[in-house]
């Protein structure tokens, strides 16, 4: 038995990282025909939330704006919720921690989440992440290899603040303004992202050169530069124009699948700022 991607929904066009990332969660359970009162866990990834909200979890506000497990009667499931903040590493330690809950949950519903957006609610050009809201539903499958084991690797130095707000700059604007600072490098970057990959390919006895990388832009040259480091069969990015940052992977996987790729061994990588990555191969129904 495996864990398999049952559906996979990116939207665009909001600016409420809440907004999106429920209606993408909404969408997910329905193509994946899982009753909203079924779903065990809603994690959320997402980092830069509306209005810079630090209570209560923002994942609670999606699972409430997405209408998912809100109310308990005999045969529901209660719905735990969560934030998991790992920057665009977030989804791919989401699964980590999914593959743990549906262990003991053979039918079982994982709902993972995720979305940023400029925390005024407006669109703003200085901002240097696409708002994507986006979901993907998990469960098991039998006969299925679905994701292997998740392995990170990072640098040995504790990692300056990426984003935050400056509380002594901001005045009466703090709700509605933040510091984002992206000085990691392309090579820092695939550095690391070429280990992570590397150690999931030989636990999972798979050859790069048979297999499809997803992953997200973190810079422009980033994805080119894994794919060449790894000599893998074909690279899928999302197909949104600037960084879609924690949405990145699950709009890359949709791109994949579009493409065509499901049926072929693919390979997630996430890398961001520290540097630190993470990375997961993944086959789904029929692919050995």
């Amino acid at each position: 038995m495996g864990i398999i991607i049952s559906a996979a929904i990116t939207r665009t066009g909001g600016v409420s990282s809440v907004g999106q990332a429920a209606e993408a969660a909404r969408a997910a359970l329905d193509a994946a025909g899982c009753p909203h009162e079924q779903v065990d866990a809603l994690i959320n990834v997402g980092v830069y939330r509306d209005a810079n909200l630090v209570e209560p979890a923002v994942a609670a506000l999606i699972q409430q704006a997405a209408g998912v497990g809100l109310e308990y009667r005999p045969g529901d499931v209660p719905c735990l919720s969560f934030d998991l903040m790992n920057g665009a590493c977030g989804p791919v330690n989401a699964i980590g921690v999914a593959a743990s809950l549906l262990a003991d949950l053979p039918n079982g519903h994982v709902v993972i989440v995720s979305g940023d957006a400029h925390p005024s609610m407006s669109a703003d050009a200085h901002f240097p992440f696409q708002p994507v809201g986006a979901a993907f539903v998990l469960e098991n499958r039998a006969d299925v290899a679905g994701f292997g084991d998740v392995h990170v690797s990072a640098g040995d130095t504790l990692p300056d603040a990426q984003g935050y707000v400056a509380l002594a700059e901001m005045g009466a604007e703090g709700r509605s303004a933040l510091t984002v600072e992206l000085a990691t490098s392309t090579a820092e970057l695939v550095e690391h992202a070429v280990i992570a990959a590397r150690d999931a390919l030989t636990t999972d006895g798979l050859d790069a050169a048979d297999t499809v990388l997803v992953c997200g832009k973190p810079t422009p040259e980033f994805a080119s530069e894994l794919a060449r480091e790894l000599g893998v069969a074909a690279v899928v990015t999302d197909d949104f124009a600037g960084d879609a940052h924690t949405s990145a992977l699950t709009g890359a996987y949709v791109a994949a699948r579009a493409a065509g790729h499901d049926n072929r061994a693919l390979l997630f990588v996430a890398a961001d700022g520290g540097p630190t990555a993470a990375a997961v191969t993944y086959r789904g129904q029929g692919v050995r």
